[in-house]
């Protein structure tokens, strides 16, 4: 065979090889029955944190939301190319996925894509707490409206009616319509809080949508105190809009799971979910005559779980979960039969990934699910994406699918950080002992290590600690960017050479936020996420507890009633006003205050802070703070501004906190300020004179500034030896 042939003839065997390894000709009812069989593989078109929903008018799976395989991606960019179109449809004669283009511009976007729009994001990741819109009509005719590629997780559903499927996505209510391909802004006039992780089910006994779990939010609970959850809404065609339903038994708050139709008992069914400080497993019943809630009363089922599938299968009257994580993959799958309130195990092994989505085509007994999954040779171990999707198809029999006969066991929620993390906290004599001596023969002004301590802290990255003169420990927090998780306080004793966490159950993100940034609201329990600890926080002596000024993120167009008077600041972490390429971004920040106790180890948000607050310092008359606002020293790209000495200059002030009158007093006036302040800018408190010193001003970010306490007055700044000053400060500090 001559070469050039020769060349042509391979290429073309291999062409047909991945041909058919990708389009297996085969037919769903040659696939074995009860088990799961790989029908297909893309290397990228995943889409973690999104689900897919199977459309009976169309015979097909439908899967909408936000993708990316590009870890390059810039975060101040609002368009990004994409592989496939935004929404696309599996089809169950050809096992393939294909772009779902409107038909008037089928022609010219199947040659080339249009870019997406997208919420905010960091090294190729959102979170779901972004802002999401619905842009359009286009100045292309006849325009063709799409919203935001965000994450919706399960908050979607398909409603009969309008052959639409309807999604609730950073704080948007739309529908796409299946059957003429295009979105539709639902238009609400009230809405609920933009949750995140949550479920949407169809209840067809009222025509009405059920919105259920979800997180990230800020809303006050019964007793005013603010809580990351909200309860139970429905969306009512009859008059387009959202209502808040109040009942008095709701489940507990959870993320991660989905709640389903049983239309055989008129029932929505709930298992599980992510409750941030536990994996759970308890299952609840929502009944579609009464619009109440009941937990079940079945003694035994599956271990506890999120990020699971649950579908329902009306021929056997079953819903049935399978997969999900806890503090491992689960491969299990389960059906419960709420005619006997009861739990049975299912043969097959469920597929794992970072994130997988299910659901049933009840005509043809089949469900399809999907995985995302890293790409190969992937060697990353921060900011990790996932694009590879795997689609799973699983044939019902239920002559053989029951597992055994073997009762369930009983499952209780399960913690997410494991027993092993806080052994070593305890109490030992010989190591206080040996602490004792190490402590009394400690050599001066030399750094020595105190190795072997009962317990390691795990690392908490870009951080701060703060000593805690009252108890003799150091209190440690903080994490998050491809950190620590958890939102519990350390505490190093130093008499008892240990360290203790301050929560037994601490509350951590779901794990779709993959070591990312900008986790928005509080938590579940009204607690702060955690974030880079920076120099944020610092023991208060007066009050004898620790303050922090973390910030709390929301998306933009939520503004929850107990934040309202908060100072705000409608910029994304890493962006300043002056050059955002969307605006205004898609999440912005309220500065606030809160305290913790160290002897009852309980959260409170205090009050507001002064805008900008963000580097703290302990000192004798109670914790003091200036408004450094890093990020505002920003551009959008998160690069430092350029900053010259004939700028104007900025507002820089030193605040004193009142605990007692929940508020902070600003102590200079009329008075020179350092300007050119930035991340790293640090504060000192030196006790024998009385001042606070301010380090990492000016042009060369060296300067030293002194504010002392007994004049009230920033009386000079002192340059680095042999230098001088280049500029006079004009404002008050």
């Amino acid at each position: 065979m001559e070469p050039a042939k020769k060349t042509i003839f391979l290429c073309l065997m291999l062409a047909i090889t991945v041909e058919a390894r990708t389009r297996p000709d085969r037919s769903i009812y040659d696939l074995p029955p009860n088990q799961w069989v790989e029908l297909r593989k893309d290397l990228q078109g995943a889409r973690p944190g999104s689900a897919i929903r199977y459309v009976p008018d169309a015979g097909a799976f439908f899967l909408w939301g936000f993708m990316n395989a590009n870890p390059d991606l810039l975060q101040e960019h609002p368009v990004m190319e994409i592989p496939e179109y935004d929404v696309v449809t599996f089809g169950l004669s050809e096992f393939k996925w294909q772009s779902h283009i409107p038909k008037s511009w089928e022609l010219e976007w199947s040659k080339k894509l249009p870019l997406a729009y997208v919420p905010r994001t960091y090294s190729g990741i959102t979170t779901g707490s972004e802002r999401t819109v619905l842009r359009g009509p286009t100045e292309e005719e006849p325009g063709v409206p799409r919203p935001d590629l965000n994450v919706a997780f399960d908050q979607v559903t398909y409603h009969p009616g309008s052959r639409s499927l309807i999604y609730f996505t950073g704080g948007l209510t739309a529908a796409y319509h299946t059957t003429g391909r295009h979105w539709s802004d639902l238009e609400p006039e009230h809405r609920p809080p933009p949750v995140l992780g949550g479920s949407l089910a169809y209840d067809p006994v009222h025509d009405e949508l059920v919105l259920f779990g979800g997180g990230h939010v800020a809303e006050p609970d019964a007793t005013g105190r603010i809580v990351g959850h909200t309860g139970t809404w429905v969306y009512r065609f009859q008059d387009r809009d959202w209502h808040p339903l109040q009942l008095a038994v709701q489940p507990p708050p959870r993320m991660n799971m989905r709640l389903v139709c049983d239309t055989r008992n008129q029932l929505l069914v709930l298992f599980g979910g992510d409750g941030q400080s536990h994996y759970l497993a308890d299952t609840w019943l929502y009944d579609l005559k009464s619009r109440q809630w009941r937990i079940s009363k079945a003694p035994a089922g599956p271990e506890a779980r999120a990020g699971h599938f649950t579908v329902y299968d009306p021929e056997s009257g079953w819903v049935i979960v399978g997969g999900g994580y806890n503090r491992h993959d689960l491969t299990d799958m389960w059906a419960y039969d709420a005619s006997q309130d009861r739990w049975q195990q299912l043969a097959g092994e469920v597929p794992t990934g970072f994130y997988l989505s299910a659901d049933l085509a009840p005509e043809q007994r089949l469900m399809i699910l999907v995985t995302s999954t890293r790409k190969p040779g992937d060697t990353m171990s921060c900011n990790i994406l996932f694009p590879v999707r795997t689609t799973y198809g699983y044939r019902i029999d239920k002559g053989t699918i029951l597992h055994s006969q073997q009762p369930a066991e009983v499952h209780r929620a399960l913690s997410k950080r494991p027993e092993q993390a806080t052994s070593g906290s305890a109490g030992d004599s010989a190591r206080r002992q040996a602490q004792a001596k190490r402590l009394e023969t400690l050599p001066v002004n030399q750094w020595v290590h105190l190795a072997d301590p009962g317990r390691v802290a795990p690392t908490r990255t870009w951080g701060s600690a703060t000593f805690d003169t009252d108890h003799s420990q150091i209190l440690y927090w903080g994490g998050e960017h491809c950190g620590y998780e958890g939102n519990d306080v350390d505490a190093y004793d130093v008499v008892a050479h240990t360290w203790r966490s301050g929560d037994a159950a601490p509350d951590y993100p779901e794990r779709l936020w993959n070591h990312g940034v900008r986790l928005a609201g509080v938590t579940f329990q009204g607690k702060p996420w955690t974030v880079h600890g920076r120099k944020m926080y610092g023991y208060d002596p007066v009050s004898r507890q620790l303050i922090m000024v973390r910030p709390i993120r929301l998306t933009t167009g939520y503004d929850p009633k107990p934040l309202q008077l908060f100072p705000v600041v409608l910029t994304s972490e890493y962006q300043s006003y002056k050059d955002a390429l969307v605006n205004p971004p898609s999440s912005y920040v309220k500065h606030v205050t809160w305290t913790y106790n160290p002897d009852t180890a309980g959260w409170e948000l205090l009050g507001a802070a002064p805008k900008g607050l963000d580097t703290l310092v302990t000192t004798s008359h109670g914790v003091m703070g200036v408004n450094v606002d890093w990020p505002s020293r920003l551009n959008d790209a998160g690069y430092h501004l350029p900053w010259r000495p004939s700028q104007p200059p900025e507002d820089k002030a030193i605040y004193l906190l009142d605990v007692t009158r929940k508020s902070w007093k600003r102590l200079s006036l009329g008075q020179p300020s350092p300007q050119n302040v930035y991340e790293q800018t640090t504060l000192a408190f030196d006790s024998k004179r009385d001042q606070v010193i301010l380090h990492g001003a000016g042009k060369n970010r060296d300067e030293l500034w002194i504010f002392e306490m007994g004049t009230q007055k920033m009386l000079h700044h002192l340059w680095p030896r042999g230098r001088e000053s280049t500029f006079r400060a004009r404002m008050s500090f």
